[in-house]
This record gives C-alpha cells, structure tokens and sequence, in this order.
C-alpha cells in the first residue's frame, strides 16, 4: 500500500492571534451613523404650579471610536493597527470618522453645543484645525524702508 502523506499544518506566525472579524468594517459604520439630534419632551414647571409641554431639540450622544473598541473587547490602537493591515477596515474606519465630524459640525451649527466644547472637540478629535493666515509682503515693506535712505 501506498503511503499518504500527511497534510503540514501551517505555523503560527507568533504572537496572539488577532480578534479581527470582517464583520467588524460593517458594525463601527453601524455604530457611527445616527442621526445627529433627538426630539426630546420637556415639562416646564412655573412658580404658580402651572406647567406647560414642549419640545426641543437636543444631540444625540456623540460617538467615540474608544468605546467602539472596547464594546468589541479590544483598545484604539488595535483599531489602527488594523486599518494598516485590512484595507477594507480601514475605509470602514475612515467613513466612521466622517460620520462622528459630521455629527459634531451639524449639533455645533445648531448651536446645541458649547461653542468652546465644540471647537475644542472638533480639533481634538477630527482633521480640523484653527488656522490662521499671515502675509508677508516684504517687497512693499523694504522698498518704503529704502525710500527713506536716498
């Protein structure tokens, strides 16, 4: 009889395995896209006892991408470890960014944050930055400098 060979089991590179599941690309999109606001009910009490229904618009929570991590049972940085070795994860969590940007500049444009949270916010957590712009036109500047010599 002839001998079967037996198949090699492939070796584990090293290291823990990583928790990586693709279903992970369609869950932190899913986890991001809410809709920026909520209609809430506010009962106002008056001093006289009277009380008056009404509602108003308030921001949903807004997301981040740590607890998106640690409702999967992993931390940020294995998120971006990742988007460096998954491309289809790093769209993913590209488009998750857009969605917690837009989320945070439509409840900031509605006034429904603190100007100064927002700004703060925005710079910390999104690609904005404050910027501001300064010319320097050094032609004008010198030529009037040198008027004054002849």
């Amino acid at each position: 009889m002839a001998k079967m060979k037996k198949k090699a089991k492939k070796k584990h590179a090293g290291g823990r395995p990583s928790k990586y599941k693709k279903e992970y690309c369609e869950m932190i999109v899913v986890y991001f896209d809410i809709e920026p606001t909520k209609e809430v009910e506010v009962v106002t009490t008056f001093k006289n006892g009277t009380t008056r229904e009404s509602s108003e618009e308030r921001p949903n929570h807004l997301k981040f991408l740590n607890k998106f991590a640690r409702s999967i049972g992993v931390c940020h940085d294995t998120l971006i470890e990742w988007t460096k070795r998954h491309p289809e994860f790093s769209e993913a969590y590209t488009h998750a960014k857009e969605l917690q940007k837009e989320h945070l500049i439509t409840c900031g444009l509605l006034g429904l944050y603190n100007p100064a949270f927002a700004k703060f916010t925005a710079v910390n957590i999104t690609d904005m930055r404050d910027k501001t712009e300064t010319t320097h036109d050094v032609s004008t500047t010198l030529a009037e400098f040198l008027k004054e010599f002849k």
